[in-house]
């Protein structure tokens, strides 16, 4: 599954494109500012139908423009590829695909699954436990086909539990949702908790590469007390939930943390370090994956040989490689990036938010 087709309008400082890519490596060159992240961040809006630089997607809409657009050409197995389309206004969002309207976000899900690392974005380190179970279900979306409906009945059962809860209706009101709650809250915990222990190996795996010598450990914590019954804990903070108008407890506070040796990542190692731990967690995501026969897409890499030496990136691009997926990646200059190894990679070079391919 790869973007071979993407026309760009009014997007950041890109006024229009039409683009043609590689199924393999795509190298983006030019200037600072001039315009390679905001190809990626479009990049990503078509998959993810948000930005990777802001929680404002209508920032992206060109100064002076009322909307942009992006229709992308995604191919599929069996030599098909179907068209995406998404049309952003201030006051609002359009999206196509195949031909056809979608009025719910996650039925885009496993269409063209991207992954980022930019300095533009935040990462499992710095971005907090909501990006971290944000990663999580994303991953899971791909993986698991059961899940998004379960992740579904439970966010549905806990805003009509917290809606409860701030209209103050009685102990019978608010334990009404507790059922549904509870046992789609233990089911998603049981795929969250499954789903890393199987990405485990491959994070070792990744990390022993990048990092030699490092022991690296995933600390998982469900969003209740450890040894705890989850209907137990609502029960017990039931009178406090209600004063604060939400619920305190469930898995829409789960978190769970990288450890080098014992250690905090962000704490106790290098920005250089931290770098390859976080590409290191997306490769090992897309490995999974791979062995979940789930879809491929696009791997987005963002001015990668900042903070990263010419050892550590080309390790990365080789494990990308061998995945056999779709790879974006911006630099300055055409040398960082050593593209010897690929076959059929593409050139593009950004001026002002001109984007050309390069021979």
């Amino acid at each position: 599954m790869a973007l071979l087709l993407f026309e760009i309008q009014d997007f950041r400082n890109i006024q229009h494109s039409s683009l043609a890519f590689s199924p393999g490596l795509n190298l983006i060159t030019g200037k600072n500012a001039a315009g390679k992240t905001s190809l990626l961040e479009a990049i990503y809006c078509l998959g993810r139908v948000r930005s990777f630089r802001t929680s404002d997607s209508g920032q992206s809409i060109r100064y002076g423009q009322a909307a942009y657009r992006l229709v992308g050409r995604v191919g599929q197995d069996g030599g098909r590829s179907i068209p995406i389309g998404i049309e952003r206004q201030p006051a609002g969002l359009r999206v196509h695909l195949d031909g056809q309207a979608i009025k719910r976000l996650s039925d885009l899900a496993g269409r063209f699954p991207v992954q980022v690392f930019s300095a533009d974005t935040p990462t499992i380190l710095n971005g907090g436990p909501r990006y971290r179970r944000q990663a999580l279900d994303w991953a899971l979306f791909h993986v698991e086909q059961a899940y998004r409906e379960i992740w579904q009945r439970y966010s549905r059962a806990l805003r009509q539990r917290n809606a409860a809860l701030r209209t103050q209706q009685t102990a019978a009101g608010i334990h009404a949702w507790d059922a549904e709650l509870v046992e789609a809250a233990e089911r998603m915990d049981q795929f969250r908790s499954a789903y890393l222990e199987f990405l485990t190996p491959h994070l070792l795996q990744e990390i022993g590469n990048l990092l030699p010598g490092a022991e690296l450990s995933i600390r998982y914590q469900p969003g209740w007390p450890a040894n705890t019954i989850l209907s137990e804990v609502l029960a017990k903070a039931l009178e406090k939930d209600r004063v604060r108008g939400f619920t305190q407890f469930g898995p829409h506070r789960a978190d769970f943390s990288l450890l080098i040796d014992g250690h905090g990542v962000s704490a106790h190692c290098s920005r250089g370090q931290q770098k390859a731990v976080t590409v290191g967690f997306l490769l090992a995501q897309v490995k999974l994956q791979r062995d979940r026969a789930a879809p491929m897409g696009a791997f987005l890499l963002d001015d990668l040989s900042s903070e990263l030496d010419a050892g550590h990136r080309a390790l990365i691009l080789n494990a990308l490689r061998e995945l056999d997926t779709q790879v974006f990646v911006t630099a300055i200059e055409d040398a960082d990036i050593n593209a010897a190894d690929w076959e059929d990679a593409r050139r593009f070079h950004v001026e002002h938010g001109d984007i050309h391919e390069a021979q």
